[in-house]
């Protein structure tokens, strides 16, 4: 007996359009040679329709998840692992078959076969790009930067996000503010374009600051923001005010400064970005951006289970917003309170 996986290969089109085909949605748009092709393949191979049980609300669609960190990795990254949480619970709720697969795997590739649908969570190169579109031609890339759009992408409005913490720092009297982030590599060995640490440059830029001996960047977690924070405080250039391109970061930076008797935010102001569930449990409770990582995770289930049903689908930027945090970990530098 036939199935529906085995009509969608030899018609061409997905395994969720087949299904649409076979049960008369109405909803669905194709063509119309399309939905007579779907009919002829399941007349040829003897296609008999067999009842779901409709309690289940089976989704006859597969979708694929592929993490740019390996499992260890992602383990001590919560915004990475917020993302892929949020795309497998909405997956999951709406019961649809889900294939998972990170990068640190020997065989991640292999793994993501017969797709409906990818969605591809992190940085990653050109050649990556090209291998994921042969799987499926429905993919959605979550937090990857395009400067041209030709896939579907949903990422945050990070210019927006630095320039309100930046703007907040300022408005509190601060100008020598500093910058602590990572750089990160696509598989290539490129080193992925980190728009946190652009907008810094162009905010710095504009206010006609030189603000460059406060910056240092290596990676995005406690530890290196530990050991660039202490680095600043051994060169003497302890600016009176930092932004941190991540929480983890943040709290690497913050314990060094309790450990050189450095009061926050008397002495040094610092904000972080992405509000992970401990931000709010620092001492000081950190000033944060909120970053929407859950919600993306969501957004990008949401949409490639569309897009699994559509024959075409054209390439997209959905941009979600980020939101300042107020807490205790800023205030005015001391030379505005004398």
């Amino acid at each position: 007996m036939s199935t529906i996986k085995e009509i969608a290969q030899q018609a061409g089109v997905s395994v969720a359009t087949v299904s649409r085909i076979l049960n008369y949605d109405p909803t669905l748009k194709v063509a119309e040679q399309t939905r007579q092709r779907v009919f002829d393949e399941a007349k040829k191979q003897n296609y008999i329709k067999r009842k779901i049980k409709t309690k289940n609300n089976y989704n006859p669609i597969r979708i694929g998840i592929v993490q740019w960190y390996s499992i260890e990795k992602e383990l001590n990254d919560p915004f990475y692992l917020s993302i892929r949480i949020g795309a497998e619970s909405y997956l999951n709720q709406n019961n649809i078959e889900m294939i998972r697969s990170f990068r640190g795997d020997p065989d991640f590739l292999s793994k993501l076969s017969m797709l409906d649908g990818l969605i591809c969570i992190g940085k990653f190169s050109p050649q990556e790009i090209s291998e994921f579109r042969k799987l499926t031609d429905k993919v959605i890339f979550v937090d990857l930067f395009m400067p041209k759009i030709f896939v579907n992408t949903i990422v945050m409005d990070f210019r927006t996000a630095v320039l309100e913490g930046l703007e907040y720092l300022a408005s509190l009297g601060h100008t020598r503010i500093g910058f602590l982030g990572g750089i990160e590599h696509t598989s290539d060995g490129e080193i992925y374009f980190e728009q946190r640490y652009h907008y810094y440059q162009e905010f710095c830029r504009q206010k006609g600051w030189d603000n460059s001996r406060y910056v240092r960047r290596d990676q995005f977690s406690v530890e290196s923001g530990y050991a660039m924070m202490l680095d600043l405080i051994g060169a003497h250039q302890v600016p009176t005010a930092l932004f941190c391109a991540s929480d983890a970061v943040a709290m690497g930076a913050l314990r060094a400064l309790h450990e050189n008797n450095y009061r926050v935010p008397e002495d040094v102001s610092i904000l972080g970005f992405n509000n992970n569930q401990n931000t709010a449990y620092t001492n000081p409770p950190l000033t944060t951006i909120y970053a929407p990582a859950r919600q993306m995770g969501e957004l990008a289930a949401q949409f490639i289970t569309q897009f699994a049903a559509k024959e075409k689908v054209y390439p997209m930027q959905i941009m979600l917003p980020c939101s300042l945090i107020l807490r205790q970990s800023c205030t005015q530098p001391r030379s505005k309170k004398e």
